[in-house]
């Protein structure tokens, strides 16, 4: 198994428009930061989570070549609005792919996108997709994928766990808590990857203090977080936290 962080940052990226923040202007690529995404490799199948606004670039620049399905944590506009450029993978591979997410995520998807369904249009002008309401645990070839409710805000969204490889890992972008029947579905974790948006509180996300909290409280062989605001430069963070959990940086490719 192998996972490629293709973004680890906020809803704005980083830099942020119009910011003259010293992280924003920084000329360190570790402060450039996307809006999240993770690409997995496992039994040779090639995994997306979520396809934010950067997704095209995403996959350019960091060498994508395949995706045989997509998990989609929740429907906001920073974790699906590049879900378009899915279109180019089912081209190549002549293929419908699947995509996988909560009933209330695949219904605002099929709203979303409502071209998607329609059958006027040629196969290569649209993602050629199968949307699956995800409620329990998927096989995709011989990696399982397992949903993770997890509370973003007063919305319940998706982590996901995915086995593979001999490996388990568990990715969670969003989230300001986690339920105990979650907490019991991340005993073993090869690779912890949790939300820790900004040093100050935040209504829907967990702050770095949390982040770190519940990390020490899952206890993952390796941790990392995500979904960083320009609060944190990567270098600083980094000090701070220690050899504990890892700040990843766009690209930053992982065997666990």
């Amino acid at each position: 198994m192998r996972f490629t962080f293709l973004g680890t940052g906020t809803s704005h990226g980083i830099p942020m428009i119009g910011c003259r923040c010293t992280v924003c202007t920084s000329a360190d690529p570790k402060n450039k930061r996307r809006r999240c995404s993770l690409y997995v490799v496992a039994e040779g199948q090639h995994l997306v989570f979520d396809t934010p606004p950067d997704f095209r670039d995403q996959v350019l620049s960091f060498g994508v070549e395949r995706v045989d399905a997509v998990f989609l944590t929740h429907p906001h506009a920073d974790h699906i609005f590049g879900f378009d450029d899915v279109r180019r993978f089912s081209t190549l591979q002549d293929a419908h792919i699947p995509v996988h997410g909560s009933p209330e995520t695949i219904r605002l998807m099929r709203k979303k996108f409502d071209y998607v369904d329609k059958p006027s249009y040629g196969f290569e002008s649209v993602p050629r997709v199968r949307f699956t309401e995800q409620t329990g645990p998927v096989e995709v070839g011989n990696t399982r994928i397992i949903p993770l409710p997890v509370w973003h805000g007063q919305e319940t969204i998706y982590g996901f766990r995915i086995d593979g490889d001999g490996k388990r890992i568990a990715y969670m972008p969003d989230c300001n808590a986690i339920p105990g029947e979650t907490l019991a579905l991340m005993e073993g974790l090869d690779a912890m990857i949790l939300d820790g948006l900004r040093p100050e509180a935040h209504p829907t996300h967990f702050n770095i203090g949390q982040c770190v909290e519940q990390l020490a409280r899952i206890g993952a062989r390796r941790s990392f977080i995500t979904h960083l605001t320009h609060s944190s430069d990567h270098h600083a963070l980094q000090a701070r936290l220690g050899a504990a959990v890892t700040v990843p940086w766009d690209g930053l490719k992982v065997e666990p």
